[in-house]
């Protein structure tokens, strides 16, 4: 995936958030899931090759160590990314309370598109 892609995703993502929370308050007309773990998919996904000179004997330490730090940059920016996707729907909430009836989805929807042109 490129930045593109990668951008489109985390707004779809908010909108997918806000879908879950439309639904859950019954103000929704889609059934099923928020469509979270779909939009993921991929997305995080990625291969590493890389020529190194460690001698194989250490080769599968170091893979473990290499293991280890992506697993927790991972576990680190997925616990931001619930943040951020928590504090979204925290400035859904207070907008609409100051500002009955805004579409949300339609916004999103526009910016997506708007990072596709650019």
């Amino acid at each position: 995936m490129d930045d593109t892609d990668l951008v489109q995703t985390g707004i779809g993502l908010l909108a997918s958030v806000y879908r879950l929370r439309l639904n859950l308050q019954g103000e929704g007309d889609e059934a099923g899931s928020s469509g979270y773990p779909e939009l993921l998919e991929g997305a995080l996904d990625f291969t590493l090759t890389a020529e190194s000179a460690v001698p194989p004997e250490y080769a599968d330490e170091v893979q473990d160590v290499v293991k280890q730090a992506v697993d927790e940059l991972a576990r680190r920016q997925e616990a931001v990314l619930r943040g951020l996707l928590l504090g979204f729907v925290k400035v859904v909430e207070a907008y609409e309370e100051d500002q009955p009836g805004p579409d949300v989805l339609q916004l999103l929807q526009q910016l997506s598109l708007e990072v596709a042109v650019e």
